[in-house]
């Protein structure tokens, strides 16, 4: 029910927050807490931003050609690419670009979050941010994955959890929504980005800064 309906959905937004836990080599687990806002219109279009205590960024997609502002860097990149969010997050992907979240926002979501599963449990009710969800744990052979589904008729996902299983202490992925609104109750978004006249324009690898950790330090 809820990849049906956020499928359906043509035009949606909606605030995030997501934490990323990393391991040191002395095996302590820190986690990088980022928030930020996303607008969808299907099937084309996409205007992310996420704010940390490492990156600064804009992320627009028009269709045609996708724009990541580094705005603490002072730098942007440019890579054209017809096509469908379908089409950015497998290209994205096939770049080695991690986005965790993104295949909430697939055209083939179900197929994607079931693909591999092993076993599916429903573990309960449950109340993420005071809202009445539905919470569901499932596992593959690499990842475990837990999500709750805000009851009624907005089966939204409210939060999303992903356990890297075979790593060492298990570090978690976990995205929170908020906010969320869809068809007329969404805001008129733009999809371009205003570049600042000093930035400076490089290749998206350059943009290393854009990713919700730090640098390892040299």
């Amino acid at each position: 029910a809820m990849s049906d309906f956020l499928v359906a959905q043509k035009s949606i937004s909606f605030n995030y927050q997501s934490s990323l836990e990393a391991v040191t080599p002395d095996f302590e687990k820190l986690q990088f807490v980022s928030s930020g806002t996303a607008n969808i219109t299907r099937p084309d279009k996409l205007r992310v931003t996420r704010t940390g205590g490492f990156a600064d960024i804009d992320v627009s997609f028009d269709g045609s050609t996708l724009t990541v502002h580094g705005k603490n860097l002072d730098a942007y990149a440019k890579v054209d690419g017809k096509g469908s969010l379908d089409d950015l997050i497998d290209r994205l992907a096939d770049a080695g670009v991690e986005a965790p979240g993104a295949d909430l926002l697939s055209s083939h979501v179900y197929d994607i979050l079931m693909s591999d599963v092993t076993e599916a449990k429903h573990i309960s009710s449950a109340f993420v941010d005071g809202v009445e969800c539905e919470y569901l744990a499932f596992r593959t052979p690499e990842l475990d994955w837990q999500i709750w589904i805000q009851t009624g008729s907005q089966p939204i996902p409210r939060r999303y959890v992903i356990t890297s299983k075979h790593v060492v202490q298990a570090p978690q992925y976990t995205l929170e929504i908020s906010n969320f609104k869809s068809g007329a109750d969404v805001a008129a978004t733009s999809y371009n980005i205003d570049i600042p006249a000093n930035a400076k324009t490089v290749d998206l690898s350059e943009l290393q800064s854009i990713d919700e950790l730090p640098a390892p330090a040299v």
